[in-house]
């Protein structure tokens, strides 16, 4: 077959296969979500009585509806594939992922069992998509190269190509849950001296703790706000205060936190003031926050010396000299210059 045919079918067969593979994926989760509504409903009715029934039905529904139409259809196939790795879940890379959850605050819901599927539909994704276009790709390479044809450099280049689609398939959803965890912590440590004023004050007006948590909770939204009222409902349902905040402490993995949650379990139980140590904790959380800044400022010269060099000053040099270049090589043309 002529190599310009093949070119030209290469964007018509990859949007088949993706087609095919899309229309594939909602059969199956709408199968799988069908499925699994209808087991959870059977067991969710099995014990009240007839008349919470329709209330408990309700009640799932709008929490299934609630969710995103690709959270909806990926859900089902993502648990499927990742309760396969389950096992692994006990290792140190496995806790490692469920502890980044933990820290991210589930983006999507997720749990291990779908990030990992996550994980092996990426990975298969990209490989199929390196097997698509390895033959184009690579011959265009070693053509511009101008590297003579060789079937062993060729299979070669076809392996290295599919290898590094597959790294970046297998390691892609690890980076985005990275990511998700720098800017949660960011939101967190953003937000806290502001929560923790509002807490000092509710406190200083002459609400309990407990009750001014909840104050600030409902007052405030964000990943600190949520943390916090799962605080208050493991408190509600029997958990120690102390024993739920250093577990918060654990889940968000930051140094402030922990600092924080230590300051009110040393007021807790020596008797010192809550109120005064709190805004204490949070002038020092402002002035962390204050250096961190000034830090992430003293680091930006550096940073912008790479696109200065790369991109502004070969601009500014064309700007500049390019008049004089095009003058000098029209005098040059006509004789009028002598080196």
């Amino acid at each position: 077959m002529n190599p310009n045919n093949l070119t030209a079918l290469l964007p018509i067969l990859i949007v088949v296969w993706l087609g095919f593979f899309l229309c594939l994926g909602v059969w199956i989760s709408s199968r799988m979500v069908k499925t699994t509504f209808q087991k959870r409903m059977q067991e969710a009715l099995a014990g009240p009585d007839e008349d919470e029934m329709e209330d408990i039905v309700a009640e799932r529904k709008a929490e299934e509806m609630s969710k995103s139409l690709v959270h909806r259809l990926l859900s089902p196939v993502l648990q499927k594939v990742g309760r396969k790795m389950k096992g692994r879940a006990n290792n140190a890379a496995g806790q490692q992922i469920r502890d980044m959850l933990e820290q991210a605050g589930h983006p999507l819901g997720m749990n291990y069992p779908e990030f990992m599927g996550l994980k092996v539909l990426s990975l298969l994704t990209f490989v199929l998509i390196g097997i698509t276009t390895m033959a184009p790709a690579i011959n265009m390479i070693l053509k511009i190269m101008e590297v003579p044809a060789d079937p062993q450099l060729t299979t070669m280049g076809y392996m290295l190509w599919v290898l590094i689609f597959a790294f970046l398939g297998f390691s892609g959803p690890g980076f985005w849950l990275r990511r998700f965890v720098d800017k949660r912590i960011k939101q967190i440590r953003k937000a806290m001296a502001d929560v923790v004023d509002l807490i000092v004050l509710s406190i200083e007006a002459g609400l309990g703790f407990d009750m001014a948590v909840g104050e600030a909770v409902s007052k405030t939204q964000g990943p600190l706000t949520d943390e916090l009222r799962r605080v208050l409902d493991e408190v509600r349902v029997g958990k120690p205060q102390g024993d739920a905040f250093r577990d918060m402490a654990e889940r968000v993995k930051m140094s402030d936190m922990s600092l924080l949650v230590a300051s009110i379990d040393q007021a807790s139980k020596t008797g010192i003031g809550l109120a005064a140590a709190l805004r204490l904790q949070a002038q020092e959380i402002r002035e962390r926050r204050m250096a961190f800044i000034k830090e992430q400022a003293g680091k930006l010269p550096v940073k912008m010396m790479l696109p200065l060099v790369l991109l502004i000053f070969p601009a500014l040099f064309i700007v500049i000299l390019g008049p004089a270049a095009v003058q000098m090589m029209q005098m040059s043309a006509r004789g009028e210059l002598a080196f």
